[in-house]
């Protein structure tokens, strides 16, 4: 398998997926009263909603002791998370566009690595919904190039390619180039197989981009039960927090 890392010195062409070891901003909870400390902003915010769901893509990798992302969302490089190329189904739905719309009452995205026959399926990131959503792929487009940030605009651009390790090309989850024109990706993209990218520019669904998310290094806390694929997620609060999350060393 070849992997994405800062000291990478093979063919990017050939990487299938990249690490998220080191993209994490912020010291991520190793206990309970710390999760919830941060969802609830310290006390500020005691009632928060959400969602949770699978992405298939993450996996942990036990030899390189990492979590792996093989897809495209969510995109965690430049400091920044974001949700714009998977769960369309639930970035659709009504009930929770209106919780993720509604600022009044924080909202999560709670994402869990696909299942592992050693520890089930571990919580990868946990993401607050911000000011920062979008209807199109071109308003997405319009707020990178607004933020200046060339890794941020680099790591999700997917339709030119950069021969840099933020492999937009790749894995980005904006279906733009720098003149901001939305359509098809890189031939290299990984949803550019079977033309999924169309799926992603249909205007349908809510684009998600957040600066204040949690990304563990190794697992913490898994689901407590095995959660299947499910087109809009699982519906999470602070009452079914402990229903649905343990710790990894339960």
């Amino acid at each position: 398998m070849k992997t994405c890392t800062s000291n990478a010195t093979f063919d990017a062409s050939e990487v299938d997926s990249y690490s998220l070891k080191n993209l994490s901003t912020t010291v991520a909870p190793k206990d309970f009263e710390g999760l919830e400390r941060w969802l609830t902003c310290d006390g500020i915010h005691p009632n928060w909603d959400g969602k949770m769901y699978v992405a298939r893509t993450i996996y942990w990798n036990p030899d390189g002791h990492e979590f792996l992302q093989t897809g495209c969302s969510p995109n965690y490089h430049a400091g920044w998370w974001s949700l714009a190329c998977c769960k369309h189904d639930m970035r659709t739905a009504r009930p929770f566009r209106a919780e993720a719309t509604d600022l009044s009452i924080p909202t999560y995205v709670f994402t869990l690595a696909r299942l592992d026959p050693k520890l089930g399926q571990p919580l990868v990131s946990l993401a607050q919904v911000t000011k920062y959503f979008f209807n199109t792929m071109e308003e997405y487009a319009q707020f990178l190039f607004g933020t200046g940030d060339r890794p941020f605009i680099w790591s999700r651009l997917t339709r030119e390619r950069q021969d840099d390790d933020l492999l937009g090309w790749r894995f980005g989850d904006c279906h733009a180039d720098m003149s901001g024109k939305v359509g098809e990706p890189n031939s290299d993209h990984v949803h550019h197989v079977s033309e999924w990218w169309k799926a992603d520019v249909d205007r349908k669904h809510l684009i998600l981009v957040s600066n204040r998310f949690l990304l563990w290094p190794e697992p913490v806390f898994v689901a407590a039960k095995t959660q299947k694929q499910s087109k809009y997620g699982t519906n999470i609060t602070p009452v079914t927090l402990h229903d649905l999350l343990i710790s990894s060393a339960h």
